[in-house]
């Protein structure tokens, strides 16, 4: 009895056979593009495509200095703001102003120096109260304000007249500026050396005064002379249709003063009785007549 085998060849039970081909060829798929392939060559970038980018970077450089070196610099021609006129025009303190900006150091905003300027201004100018200089970012052309005090009255000195403004100082000669006619003169007898732009009177005795002018006027007296006399802040009012004269005191208040007088003109008027020499009202409450 012989046993039959069954051929190696044949697949066992629960076994299938496959047939396979070797793989020779790889799949891609249809969408990928043929640039991302990383076996497809890649061109190298032109050489002359870099220059023309480096060029142009640098001429790019080259415009912002030059606009930034255009930012730094000044104008000599600045634009002014005036707030009062009384003493001069505008073009009056525009044509001196100018020249100060042409020296080297305000022609640009680094070295410009604010403080150093005003200062000029007001040395040439000494009715300029205070000022200021404002540098624009981007433009060339400063903006300058004046800030102007106003002219109180002339003050006589010897042979000497001069304009005193708001804040005390001698701002210019009297004859400088003949269209301030309408200013009260003030005759300086305390012997004070008197020259321009230096203070001569305070603030507060220039308030005082020009009080005493306004409410005066007020009144409709008419004021004939005003003088500091050697005393010490005193003040001597004349009015033209008395003989005698006022005399008030600069520390005080001006306005209590001013009453007192217009006070006892008026009681003085009514009684028929006229002081022969002066009326004292100094002190606050009380009036003194010789």
């Amino acid at each position: 009895m012989t046993f039959l085998r069954k051929s190696s060849n044949q697949p066992s039970r629960g076994q299938k056979a496959y047939n396979r081909r070797p793989l020779t060829t790889y799949y891609r798929s249809k969408n990928q593009s043929e640039s991302a392939s990383p076996f497809k060559k890649k061109t190298a970038p032109r050489r002359g495509r870099k220059i023309l980018f480096g060029a142009a970077d640098i001429l790019l450089i080259i415009l912002l200095l030059a606009g930034l070196v255009y930012s730094l610099l000044l104008s000599a021609q600045p634009k002014l703001i005036v707030r009062d006129k009384s003493y001069h025009s505008a073009a009056a303190y525009q044509k001196a102003i100018e020249p100060m900006f042409s020296s080297l150091a305000n022609r640009n905003k680094l070295s410009f120096n604010e403080n150093a300027l005003i200062k000029q201004i007001q040395t040439q100018f000494p009715e300029v109260q205070s000022a200021r200089v404002e540098l624009p970012f981007f433009s060339q052309k400063p903006t300058v304000w004046l800030n102007i005090s106003k002219p109180a009255f002339n003050l006589t000195s010897g042979s000497n007249s001069f304009v005193i403004d708001s804040a005390g100082l001698a701002v210019a000669k009297t004859q400088e500026l003949p269209e301030l006619k309408s200013l009260v003169s003030l005759n300086d007898q305390s012997g004070f050396p008197i020259g321009l732009g230096k203070q001569v009177l305070a603030s507060e005795a220039v308030d005082f005064i020009n009080k005493v002018i306004a409410q005066s006027k007020r009144a409709k007296v008419p004021i004939s002379t005003l003088t500091l006399p050697t005393a010490a802040q005193e003040l001597d009012l004349r009015t033209a249709d008395a003989p005698y004269f006022v005399k008030f005191y600069l520390g005080g208040d001006a306005l209590t003063q001013t009453g007192q007088f217009l006070a006892a003109r008026q009681k003085l008027s009514q009684s028929g009785q006229t002081p022969s020499q002066y009326l004292d009202v100094r002190i606050a409450g009380k009036i003194f007549y010789k």
